[in-house]
């Protein structure tokens, strides 16, 4: 199911917000997962996610599968440090997808 798909299972919460705002502050709560949780985020963008991650419950679920993907690879590569140029890369490209995700 893709982020415009998506509906909230409080109608109250639906009524409150209209469909574009929900699949903006979708996109933004995913998009900004991994920030949110490795606390790399201010309080108030904390508080944003947080309050959005209490009333959506797909990106509640997305946020759970985040969390259980950094465990995992905590746990299998803890002990070893990434080569600079592989943590480079993969800053890289986060930022390309950050940039092209904003831009759609």
């Amino acid at each position: 199911m893709s982020q415009h798909e998506w509906s909230h299972t409080d109608p109250a919460s639906d009524a409150a917000h209209p469909p574009a705002v929900r699949i903006t502050e979708c996109s933004e709560t995913v998009l900004r997962i991994f920030e949110f949780l490795d606390g790399e985020m201010s309080e108030v963008d904390c508080a944003r996610i947080q309050a959005h991650l209490d009333e959506c419950a797909h990106c509640l679920t997305e946020y759970h599968l985040d969390q259980a993907l950094k465990a995992v690879v905590k746990r299998s590569c803890g002990c070893e440090p990434a080569p600079v140029q592989l943590r480079t890369t993969i800053l890289q490209s986060l930022t390309v997808v950050r940039v092209e995700s904003i831009e759609y």
